[in-house]
């Protein structure tokens, strides 16, 4: 089944109605003629009566029509963002950086083009919960703007097929934000199936794409982000490289005051570059004057770095340097912001 047939028939059930309150018009339901009243058209003249019958007629079949939209999910209304709340399984991984920026510019500019998918949310009265369409509820929100939504009952299990298939379609999510949205509904209780038709891929594609996600540490996925420009390929070397390198080399670029400044593809690039680099080999190196003369011998062997200094060639350099260690241990953690 396509994408859009799927969606057309998840919104096209046309007994299921909205709540109360979610559109400014009258509500078509509440148009109808009790006992009492037509008890007293049988007092109006014969004349009166039959247009009256006209006229009915027409409201209940423009009732019936709206009825009918609203159902299938054809009617838009206009929602505080106050009472929006987001999906229950995330699918984004922090902010969009430049590309929130242009939907930000974009909504501003011409406004709302396409209505976001909600649900009436299952447990909060006169809330909704969203389908698709986070970020353009954070950017009218912040704006000061009502949502345009399409409200349409949806069981759990709709709500994160849609939610993924539309997803899907825009190119919206990187493939490990598609990693880790699996993930969570795998962690939900879904099975594969519904997994593979959230995310519109065939069974092998998905196991490979659960299995990377698993492989890297959630913390070292969120410090990065969505990483838009790193496909599979590039995901599954960092993978790789994690194996064969330790911690601290992930740490030390993690803890950079730097690091955050950079955006997500740049920070992807550059734990990819710390984990390339080739290590130090054990062995021993001289550290020399811009003259020429050598100050001291590095030796290192393992986890250890031993510094030593010839007290013919500089005298009394080694005291100055011990005397230093305290003052450049302090410059060192100023550097790093701790």
């Amino acid at each position: 089944m396509s994408r859009k047939d799927m969606l057309k028939g998840l919104l096209s059930r046309r007994e299921q109605e909205l709540p109360p309150g979610n559109s400014d018009e009258a509500d078509p339901g509440s148009m109808v003629v009790t006992g009492v009243e037509e008890k007293k058209l049988q007092h109006i003249r014969s004349g009166a009566v039959g247009a009256m019958d006209r006229t009915l007629g027409k409201i209940a079949n423009a009732a019936d029509q709206a009825r009918a939209m609203i159902a299938a999910g054809s009617a838009v209304v206009e929602l505080d963002p106050a009472k929006i709340e987001g999906s229950f399984v995330s699918d984004r991984l922090g902010s969009d950086g430049e590309a929130y920026d242009r939907l930000v510019d974009a909504i501003r500019e011409t406004g709302q083009k396409s209505p976001i998918l909600v649900r009436p949310h299952p447990s909060k009265p006169d809330r909704y919960q969203i389908a698709y369409g986070h970020r353009r509820v954070r950017v009218l929100a912040q704006l000061g703007r009502h949502v345009k939504a399409v409200v349409q009952n949806l069981t759990d299990e709709e709500l994160v097929i849609v939610q993924g298939q539309e997803n899907s379609a825009r190119a919206d999510l990187s493939y490990i934000e598609r990693a880790l949205f699996a993930l969570a509904l795998e962690a939900k209780g879904y099975d594969r199936k519904v997994i593979m038709t959230a995310l519109s891929m065939e069974k092998t594609q998905l196991s490979k794409m659960m299995a990377l996600g698993h492989s890297i540490p959630r913390n070292l996925i969120e410090a990065i982000g969505p990483a838009p420009k790193a496909g599979r390929p590039r995901w599954a070397g960092l993978a790789e490289k994690l194996q064969q390198s330790k911690p601290a080399v992930v740490d030390k670029v993690l803890a950079d005051p730097s690091f955050e400044s950079l955006d997500t593809d740049a920070r992807f690039d550059k734990v990819f570059a710390a984990l390339s680099a080739k290590p130090v080999r054990a062995g021993t190196e001289s550290i020399k004057s811009e003259h020429g003369v050598k100050l001291a011998s590095v030796e290192r062997k393992g986890t250890k770095i031993s510094l030593q200094f010839d007290e013919k060639t500089t005298p009394e350099f080694a005291e100055y340097v011990m005397e230093q260690l305290r003052d450049l241990h302090a410059s060192y953690l100023a550097s790093r912001g701790t």
